[in-house]
């Protein structure tokens, strides 16, 4: 029962903030950086004939990106379906549901790829709930790619304070510990690397990279019991 009240109050603290008219438009950033970002993690022929889901999507600039490498399918949920409305994305292969991840429906084993941008820190207090839902989702051998700040670094720590928004539905987290859980859920860690968008050389530093990445693959039987970090 209080599991439940704190994510129900967790949930009513994104909606609030997420309602606000400065988060409901389609930033103007380069593709290009959003690329990047993901090539610490991917590599675009990934993509291609996949079926993907991305969830905390909002205002994505990311959606078009695995359209453009040829995915087979793609599905964007967010919490506020007035945010995902902005992507006005026409492609017969894209399709957009709203609402809560943990209760939405989706087919199990029903993905090749799962994506999450700058969503997972809202969830923390939920997050086993999260994996492990996305395991049950994924196929065999499909993959769960998240970005997040890296609260190890400084200056992440000082923009989740000085954020002036109102209520920041945020969490510190160590992305250590994230990826333990992800273990513990099931996955099999491959990459947790940190970075800053447009600045190369602050990969795997992570006092200087703001953001950290990790990709983490459902086992088949061939893969299951086997952990790999970098």
């Amino acid at each position: 029962m209080v599991a439940s009240v704190k994510k129900q109050a967790q949930l009513d603290i994104i909606r609030r903030l997420y309602s606000k008219d400065e988060f409901n438009v389609v930033p103007r950033i380069d593709a290009r950086i959003f690329k990047e970002n993901l090539g610490h993690l991917t590599d675009p022929g990934e993509f291609s004939g996949k079926s993907v889901l991305e969830i905390g999507a909002g205002c994505s600039l990311f959606l078009p990106i695995f359209l453009e490498y040829g995915c087979r399918k793609l599905i964007a949920n967010d919490l506020l379906a007035e945010r995902l409305a902005l992507n006005d994305i026409n492609d017969s292969r894209y399709s957009a549901v709203a609402g809560d991840f943990l209760e939405t429906e989706f087919s199990e084993n029903g993905f090749d790829l799962i994506f999450a941008h700058l969503t997972m820190m809202f969830v923390i207090p939920m997050l086993d709930e999260f994996f492990a839902k996305a395991c049950r989702l994924l196929k065999p051998g499909g993959l769960l790619v998240t970005i997040d700040p890296n609260y190890l670094c400084p200056l992440s720590i000082y923009r989740i304070y000085a954020d002036n928004s109102g209520a920041n539905p945020a969490t510190i987290f160590n992305p250590f510990n994230f990826a333990k859980v992800a273990r513990q859920q099931g996955f099999m860690v491959e990459k947790l690397v940190p970075f800053t968008s447009g600045f190369g050389w602050t990969k795997g530093n992570w006092a200087l990279g703001t953001c950290f990445g990790m990709r983490a693959l459902k086992p088949d039987g061939a893969t299951k019991g086997l952990g790999v970090e970098e």
